[in-house]
């Protein structure tokens, strides 16, 4: 899955996520029953995990998609001086 993929299904999660948060705030204003508050809760836990799911998915893909890091010049894996146990002089 791509990175724009998975800003894309985070951004449906979060409507979801903030048309139940709406929901539990109109039951917090006496119009609906207690235990559907409970229900809405576990919902809102749900989906707030699945955004985080999906975001990480998000940081992933942009990372492999990214270049890897150039190589030191010359080919060699530490600096040209000051490394440990060589001998700079």
């Amino acid at each position: 899955m791509s990175a724009d993929e998975s800003l894309t299904r985070a951004e449906e999660l979060l409507q979801r996520l903030e048309a139940a948060r709406a929901e539990l705030e109109q039951l917090s204003e006496g119009e609906g029953s207690p235990e559907r508050a409970v229900e809405l809760l576990g919902e809102l836990a749900e989906l707030a995990k699945a955004v985080e799911d999906e975001l990480e998915k998000a940081q992933r893909a942009s990372l492999e998609a990214s270049p890897a890091e150039p190589a030191m010049p010359g080919g060699e894996d530490r600096p040209a001086f000051g490394g440990p146990g060589g001998s700079d002089a």
